[in-house]
């Protein structure tokens, strides 16, 4: 081996020891430019043998036409590779790889030059290649390729499990050891032993085909073993695979993405369509699946820009026509035949849509009962200012009996407007509630007559009731104005004349009960039936029903508050309200309200005094100045001394400086500034010994939902007239 080839050679594996020992940029950097600068210096030596190796002290004579210690051309060339492949490692890798092949291959030749006796493979007969250097070139082939790793040829096609690099793993070492092996024995032995060249040849071929044949009817034995458990592997995978498909909740199908053709589902998915089984299912090949087939078009659409399309919430039609909602997993990939198919799994939606229509329809009524309220509550002080302003000028105009006819006209007109404000709050449930155990029977027979009288002639009325019908809590009042708007509903729908049926049962729910956007949770209730057989209504009308103004009868015929009226007195019950209804068939309305065997106390109204003046000093608050002012005129011409007050920090700065007693606080229950509750406990904890009365167009239990706010609290609601608010004033002033 001359000078250069060994320092060539040390150089290189100090430079691969590097590569695989540190992650260092620097180092590696570095030493990528070694290699160059190896390859280099071989290149030159390739082109002009001799000089480097002199330099470094080598090329000391001849021995023969051989010179010594000079690099060999093949050797330089076989550097130049190693080289490359050492500038290549971090930047091209599989380039690397196979330089570093080829100069294995140039070692792996010299040495088997030198164990055949075959000068030819291992130099010239100018500068052959020493053992030492070919075997040096070998190794440091095999080491870069092996540092490289198997994701690049030639190692590539020998990782893995599949049966082709198991096969190279098995035939290639072993058919490349015995050929070498095989020549040697035909180079360094045949002559030996004086056998003729071609029958030693012969017996060398059979030998191989033995050993190849041996080594085949094994591998492939272990091969076929390993198939057949696989293949069973795979059976069983299936096995399971479609006993999942078969047995899970929830619906798996195949169908082609082009036509939307169902080619695999298990009996989840055809029973969800409605029909008995995937077998059914398959052979009809249903073409309207899609409720809306634009649907259908947007989700191909997708396709084409994804292969996977998750949480789709689609709605479907069954069999028989009727629609359901799904939420679906959808997995496109390519067919058998190489057609795109979809893998479906989906279950059924439907009721938890159904949930979120109903909690969109209640928030919805909520927010609309909330405006109903608010607007109910400012009218209501409008109406009391009017309604209070005209009892005075009717008392002052009582000698002008034109006049005193058209201030009874506005305060008609106020009554009606009171009446439209009492329809609001009912929606919004906060008019003034004052639940009794009662049975429904009792008061509709208790109305029966009346009923009749106001459905008219063309209108047959049916009654009906379960023998012992239980108790519920509610308004009396309200309850017979739930019957009343129901009843004149559906006098309204029958133009021709038909039947009206009103019927009280005792049910039992055992599970919750949903019919459209109401649902009715498990329990013992008291059912109210207004059936008719009328128009009957569309599913449109039906999504609106309940919504105060909303109506379906011509202009000036209707407020549009009598059906959203029903629905708060109801809730306000704590109960529940469906309808059933068909377009030409008629309509059903069921008001469920819960059994109740409890009795309430009720206090009895206090008789109104005759004698309503009084002396008494009386602190008013109300932030709404016609209000205030008329109550302050009122009560003072009854003789009453009125501190009146716009706000709660103007009342405690008035009971503050008052020096007297204050006998009565007169406050409306909604303020600005300080809230009521807060105004009650300061003026309560200054002055205990003041009655206190509370005034609002809200209800007194919306008002009084504060724990600060004393259940038996005096309570006057708006609107009012003034000998209303005058007896109340001294009922509580004389309690």
């Amino acid at each position: 081996m001359s000078p250069s080839t060994a320092l060539a050679a040390l150089v290189l594996s100090l430079g691969l020891l590097v590569l695989t020992s540190t992650r260092n940029m620097t180092a590696r950097t570095t030493t990528a430019m070694i290699g160059w600068m190896v390859a280099a210096g071989a290149f030159l030596n390739l082109l002009v043998p001799g000089p480097l190796d002199a330099f470094l002290g080598g090329a000391v004579g001849l021995f023969g036409p051989v010179q010594l210690g000079v690099m060999s051309p093949l050797t330089a060339a076989g550097l130049v590779l190693l080289g490359v492949a050492l500038g290549l490692y971090d930047v091209r890798p599989q380039y690397a790889s196979v330089c570093a092949t080829l100069a294995a291959a140039v070692g792996g030749t010299v040495a088997i030059g030198y164990a055949y006796g075959t000068p030819l493979l291992y130099g010239t007969l100018t500068i052959p290649v020493a053992l030492p250097t070919g075997l040096s070139l070998l190794v440091l082939g095999c080491a870069i390729v092996a540092a490289v790793g198997p994701a690049v040829w030639p190692l590539q096609p020998l990782a893995g499990p599949s049966p082709r690099a198991r096969m190279l793993r098995a035939f290639l070492p072993t058919t490349a050891g015995l050929i070498v092996l095989l020549g040697l024995l035909d180079a360094r032995f045949t002559e030996g032993v004086g056998v003729e060249r071609v029958l030693v040849s012969v017996w060398i071929a059979v030998v191989g085909v033995a050993i190849v044949t041996l080594l085949v009817s094994r591998l492939a034995g272990r091969i076929g073993a390993e198939l057949d458990a696989a293949y069973a592997e795979q059976h069983r995978a299936e096995r399971r695979f479609n006993d999942v498909f078969d047995q899970t909740i929830v619906g798996f199908s195949t169908t082609r993405l082009s036509d939307g053709r169902m080619l695999r589902c298990n009996d989840v998915c055809a029973k969800l369509f409605g029909y008995d089984s995937a077998a059914e299912f398959i052979a009809a090949q249903p073409g309207n699946l899609w409720v809306d087939p634009r649907d259908r078009d947007q989700l191909v659409e997708r396709f084409r820009e994804t292969s996977v399309v998750r949480n789709l919430e689609a709605r479907l039609r069954r069999k028989d026509g009727t629609h359901f909602w799904v939420l679906a997993n959808l997995t496109r990939r390519e067919g058998d035949d190489g057609e795109p198919i979809l893998d479906n799994i989906f279950i059924d939606v439907s009721d938890r849509k159904s949930l979120e229509q109903q909690l969109w329809q209640a928030q919805k009524l909520d927010a609309l009962g909330s405006l109903a309220g608010g607007v109910a509550h400012d009218f209501n002080n409008l109406l009391t200012a009017i309604i209070g302003y005209a009892d005075i000028l009717r008392e002052e105009l009582a000698s002008n009996p034109s006049h005193v006819d058209d201030l009874n006209e506005i305060i008609k007109a106020s009554d009606r407007a009171t009446a439209l404000t009492r329809q609001l709050l009912a929606f919004s449930r906060r008019q003034p509630f004052e639940p009794k155990s009662l049975r429904v029977d009792e008061r509709v027979v208790d109305m029966e007559k009346m009923l009749r009288r106001l459905l008219g002639p063309p209108v047959r009325l049916v009654t009906a009731t379960d023998a012992d019908l239980s108790a519920i809590m509610a308004d009396p009042n309200q309850l017979e104005q739930v019957v009343l708007n129901l009843a004149v509903n559906s006098r309204d729908a029958m133009s021709q004349g038909g039947t009206v049926t009103i019927e009280t049962r005792n049910v039992r729910i055992d599970e919750p009960y949903a019919h459209g956007a109401t649902a009715v949770p498990p329990g013992s209730y008291v059912m109210l039936a207004v059936s008719d057989t009328g128009s009957g209504m569309s599913q449109q009308t039906l999504a609106r029903l309940f919504e105060p103004f909303f109506t379906t009868k011509e202009k000036g015929k209707g407020t549009g508050l009598g059906l959203s009226t029903v629905y708060g007195i109801v809730k306000q019950s704590q109960g529940h309200v469906i309808v059933y209804s068909e377009p030409g068939v008629g309509t059903t309305f069921k008001c469920y309200f819960p059994i109740s065997d409890a009795r309430p106390r009720i206090s009895r109204p206090v008789q109104a005094r005759i004698e309503v003046k009084g002396t008494e000093t009386i602190l008013l608050v109300e932030d709404e100045e016609p209000i205030r002012v008329l109550a302050e005129t009122a009560l003072g011409r009854l003789g009453y001394r009125i501190l009146a007050a716009e706000d709660g920090a103007a009342a405690m700065r008035l009971a503050a400086s008052h020096g007297g007693p204050i006998h009565l606080l007169l406050s409306d229950g909604v303020l600005s500034g300080i809230r009521v509750p807060e105004l009650l406990r300061r003026f309560v904890a200054q002055r205990p010994e003041t009655k206190i009365l509370l005034m609002s167009g809200y209800s007194q239990e919306a008002v009084f939902q504060h724990d600060i706010v004393a259940p038996n609290t005096a309570f006057l609601p708006k609107p009012f007239t003034i000998r209303q608010l005058s007896e109340r004033v001294r009922e509580v002033l004389d309690s």
